[in-house]
């Protein structure tokens, strides 16, 4: 189920939801599932090979697979929103300010859970293990040498471009079923439009902004927190380089493949004047969970360049 679904259908939550989205790359696709008390035990995706050759007149050999559990335990994202009631004694509209702020906060909110998909670590005991944590090694592409990407009809920027799509490729097919979204910076996102132009086709989404896709794929910015913050920073570090970042490819689905746990969805409540400011509440119960370990993949070492770097000329002897 999406987040819409899941969560509360009167106007005012759906109000905040809607907002949440917009600024949420990851809610835009993020499938949900009802998980019941503080934390549970959801049996990944089978693991038992499939079929094998066998001689006449001898067995199989053993097949024999252990089934493995995630454990996803609910954290609680969300706060207050508060206006001073002394707003109303001067002659304000309340109603509308108090909507005005809800709808900002909610805004908010989505940018914050947006950070947290990607980089949550529950070392901290109030976050969840977001994108980067879940990722598992096997899961991995970690080129040698950064994938150095450069713009230009040169041989040598045309092979560049080349190694990039081709890795990206890669990284799609590491995930089990397809890749249903590509997430990345906004410097790998331009870039790969640019070099790509011919397997790019553009698409509005549910908000009528243009998208990009490649290969039918949908490209999403993973975009800033709350406090102007690159979600996935150009700061990676690979070999010499300390400029890299990396694309994440993503399967979403309802408690299976990368799915979200949570109770009732986003709830929001107006607990009206309380003490000196009419308040509202918004709290959203969540965990990604990782059902199958090949429905996520990461590439890394992804360094934007304008030019290649001449090498430095050998001392003379």
């Amino acid at each position: 189920m999406k987040l819409q679904q899941i969560s509360s259908n009167d106007v005012l939550t759906q109000q905040v939801v809607n907002a949440m989205i917009s600024r949420s790359t990851a809610l835009e696709f993020a499938e949900f599932y009802s998980m019941t008390g503080n934390a549970e035990y959801r049996r990944k995706a089978a693991t038992a090979s499939g079929g094998q050759f066998r001689a006449l007149d001898s067995d199989y050999s053993d097949n024999a697979v252990s089934p493995d559990y995630a454990n996803p335990a609910l954290k609680i994202l969300g706060d207050k929103v508060q206006v001073d009631r002394a707003h109303e004694r001067r002659g304000m509209d309340v109603a509308s300010e108090r909507a005005r702020q809800l709808l900002s906060f909610a805004q908010n909110l989505g940018k914050q859970f947006q950070n947290y998909f990607f980089n949550g670590d529950s070392t901290t005991p109030e976050q969840f293990d977001g994108l980067i944590k879940l990722v598992p090694v096997s899961q991995k592409i970690t080129p040698d040498d950064p994938i150095s990407v450069v713009l230009g009809n040169t041989d040598t920027a045309k092979t560049s471009q080349q190694a990039f799509l081709e890795a990206i490729n890669q990284l799609i097919q590491k995930v089990d079923g397809g890749a249903q979204v590509l997430f990345m910076n906004s410097y790998v996102l331009s870039r790969l439009t640019t070099v790509a132009r011919e397997f790019i086709q553009w698409q509005p989404n549910t908000f009528g902004t243009l998208i990009p896709f490649y290969n039918g794929i949908p490209l999403r910015d993973a975009g800033y927190d709350k406090d102007g913050n690159m979600i996935l920073p150009q700061t990676e570090t690979l070999g010499d380089a300390n400029d890299c970042s990396s694309i994440f490819a993503v399967r979403f689905g309802e408690a299976v493949d990368l799915s979200i746990a949570t109770n009732i969805g986003v709830e929001v409540k107006d607990l009206g004047l309380v003490g000196s400011h009419y308040t509202h509440t918004v709290e959203f119960d969540a965990a990604p969970v990782l059902l199958n370990n090949k429905a996520v993949a990461q590439l890394s070492g992804i360094e934007i360049l304008s030019v290649i770097p001449e090498p430095e000329p050998e001392p003379e002897p």
